[in-house]
């Protein structure tokens, strides 16, 4: 490999609408935990974390995710190079083009590896392998621009194709033929018959001021907007917000439309790493553990005379009889059941709660924070009832509610709260009421976890109305913006 380190970009702002219920508007599918254990996004920060070959990642994602990608970020134990915070999604060429100017490495001749976040990757060592040949093209000439192509295992429609020439450039890397948009299902069949042909996955690996002089040819309207925007940025510890206006006005372009389908120096890798973009239940079917009847089953469900199906449920027991080919998917508050290979009605299906402004498309009945985690247990028009948890350590930080005013309910652990200029400590059984407009802070001094009944009165109950004065994890409003961090 190069002796200069790789500079990862992570991207992070997509919505992925065809994994809801579990993938929301406010918390996309690259942050769920899928698995059970780390998220995609998590899983990703471990592709990286080898720092003998990779330094600081810089991540991009929106804004309203800027809060939970710091804290999965801490729950790794890494420290990136910057948070860009797009104030609204350009697609990949904005991204890419924001990571690389506001990143400090670039007058150094950096070379950078754009991955998504969203991807699972089985065979990481065949990826860093790829990786690896690429890098060693990147030391005899900066000027190729590497993409990453995967081995196609059948006629898929939803990816875009690459094809490459027949003749390499080094050893495992082959200047790029053309690139194929997502085909229908002849020409995907068509395409695979040439050996030479691999799914576009969306990574990318070149040296960063090449990059950027590919886009000041062949889309420099992108590489103005994006340079106009972080003229004005403003900036909280890691985190840059780039301006609106100017951020808003480039194109929404992919860095496949901006600059590899136009540019003389693309470059493909060939590689086979159990790669999977997750983009919707049916390739979670194929990536998941299936039993002998060629089901996926999570959580608490039964499946009896069914087969090729998955059931996935992290609220209510769920049973299917007499099925086959399908997704059900249960959540705490909603309930999704399709056909398993139909991922555009889910989409269509998330467009029309869109339209009719259902909160069940936006966002989780709970939410992890730097603290702990809620969930919301009921809701009327005049309060709202959650359950709290605060992790041993953890509080709240000193804020106050203009719309509603709140009381809560210790059923375990001892909780330190503040109100106004009392602090009292509180156990179970025990109770407080926070006015409307009061200073307070609910903290867990001790070692095992608290837990409590918050009732909410007002007229507003959004996360936005929490007015933070002082916090430990440094959150708070986002430049430009009315939802709180």
């Amino acid at each position: 490999m190069t002796s200069n380190k790789i500079t990862p970009i992570i991207l992070a702002g997509g919505a992925g609408t065809r994994l809801w219920p579990v993938s929301r508007e406010e918390t996309p599918k690259q942050f769920c935990r899928l698995f059970g254990g780390a998220s995609l996004f998590q899983t990703t920060l471990a592709r990286v974390s080898d720092d003998s070959v990779f330094s600081a990642p810089i991540i991009v994602t929106g804004v309203r995710y800027a809060s939970i990608a710091e804290q999965q970020l801490a729950e790794c134990g890494v420290l990136p190079a910057a948070i860009i915070c797009e104030p609204v999604g350009r697609d990949t060429a904005p991204a890419i083009a924001a990571a690389l100017l506001a990143s400090p490495s670039l007058a150094d001749a950096q070379n950078y590896l754009v991955l998504p976040s969203d991807q699972v990757v089985e065979d990481e060592a065949a990826l860093m392998a790829a990786v690896a040949t690429g890098a060693d093209l990147l030391c005899h000439s900066a000027s190729h621009l590497v993409t990453f192509g995967i081995k196609p295992s059948g006629p898929e429609t939803g990816f875009g194709y690459i094809q490459a020439e027949a003749e390499a450039l080094r050893p495992g890397a082959y200047p790029v033929r053309r690139f194929v948009e997502k085909p229908d299902e002849t020409r995907a069949a068509e395409l695979l018959s040439e050996v030479s042909t691999c799914w576009n996955a969306g990574i990318f690996l070149f040296n960063g001021r090449k990059m950027l002089s590919e886009m000041e040819r062949y889309s420099p309207e992108v590489l103005r907007a994006v340079e106009y925007s972080l003229m004005n940025t403003q900036q909280t510890d890691r985190k840059l917000f780039p301006a609106m206006e100017a951020f808003a006005a480039a194109p929404k372009l992919s860095i496949d439309y901006a600059v590899m389908e136009h540019t003389q120096n693309a470059v493909v890798v060939p590689v086979d790493p159990g790669w999977s973009d997750l983009g919707s239940w049916g390739a979670m079917w194929e990536h998941g553990a299936q039993d002998a009847d060629g089901n996926v089953l999570h959580g608490d469900v039964l499946a009896v005379n069914s087969s090729g199906s998955l059931i996935r449920s992290s609220g209510p027991m769920v049973a299917v009889a007499g099925v086959s080919n399908i997704v059900v998917v249960a959540d705490k508050d909603a309930m999704l059941v399709a056909h398993r290979d139909d991922a555009q009605a889910v989409k269509t299906l998330v467009e029309t709660m869109k339209q009719d402004e259902r909160s069940e498309q936006k966002r989780h009945t709970g939410e992890d924070r730097p603290w702990g985690r809620f969930e919301s247990l009921d809701r009327g028009l005049s309060h709202q009832v959650k359950r709290i948890w605060v992790d041993p350590g953890g509080q709240l930080s000193l804020q106050y509610h203009h719309h509603r005013a709140e009381h809560w309910i210790v059923i375990a652990g001892m909780a330190r709260v503040t109100v106004g200029d009392r602090v009292t400590t509180l156990g179970p059984c025990e109770q407080v009421f926070i006015p409307q407009g009061e200073v307070h802070r609910l903290e867990n001094p001790g070692n095992e976890p608290v837990e409590l009944i918050e009732v909410q009165y007002g007229d507003y109950f959004g996360e936005d109305d929490i007015v933070r004065l002082e916090d430990v994890y440094g959150r708070e409003e986002a430049p430009g913006t009315e939802e709180a961090a």
